[in-house]
């Protein structure tokens, strides 16, 4: 785990202090032994056996996204802060419902885009909102794959199997459309005007205001 002096952060210290496996504790084990974690850190052979421990205050999540919600919402209600991979749920409704919880529950929660807070990503949104580069209009991203789905994994594996929330949309668009997200959505203005088609029987479009956070509290550093 990389140290947090190493972008000047002095405040706070990172400790692997347990991991769990859904089948054993003995895997768990594995993993702590095999990631250099501390010889402290106890495995657990469940996940709920894993949010009871005292000893931890956030938990990160990097089971296959088809169990996010299950795990995430574990987490919350056992009071415990909550990084999750990507994906971060396999539909909006889960997602609504895990920060519906953790707001309730004072929480932070957070999917697992570190690339917001690389300092080429910063320098880009400042490109952009200073007017360096102009206006942007478009940003064309791509992530190609030259293996057969087929030949590659079956009809199993949890790339593929749609029970498991498989497929390119949850698993593949992630890496080019994360970094894009946060430079498309927070260099916005604090309010867009639009105009919206009208519906069946209305001879008028309506005219609303979309808030959008401004770039300027957009955090400078990773928390």
């Amino acid at each position: 785990m990389l140290d947090p002096s190493t972008r000047d952060v002095s405040d706070l210290k990172h400790t692997v202090v347990a991991a769990a496996s859904s089948s054993s504790a003995e895997r768990a084990q594995k993993f702590l032994q095999e990631c250099n974690c501390p010889s402290s850190a106890v495995a657990y052979g469940s996940y709920a056996e894993l949010v009871k421990d005292k000893n931890i205050d956030i938990i990160y999540i990097a089971t296959p996204h088809s169990h996010h919600y299950q795990n995430a919402m574990l987490c919350l209600e056992a009071g415990k802060h909550v990084l999750c991979e990507k994906a971060f749920t396999v539909n909006a409704a889960q997602a609504k419902k895990l920060v519906e919880t953790a707001k309730a529950k004072n929480l932070f929660l957070m999917e697992a885009v570190w690339t917001r807070y690389f300092p080429l990503s910063i320098q880009v949104r400042k490109l952009i909102t200073d007017g360096t580069i102009g206006s942007v209009h478009r940003v064309i991203a791509d992530l190609s794959f030259g293996d057969s789905p087929e030949e590659k994994y079956g009809t199993d594996h949890r790339m593929v199997n749609m029970d498991l929330a498989g497929g390119a949309l949850l698993d593949r668009k992630l890496p080019p459309a994360a970094p894009i997200h946060p430079q498309s959505h927070l260099t916005q203005p604090s309010k867009i005007q639009w105009a919206s088609i009208p519906s069946p029987g209305s001879s008028k479009p309506s005219t609303t205001r979309n808030p959008l956070p401004p770039a300027s509290r957009l955090p400078s550093s990773a928390p």
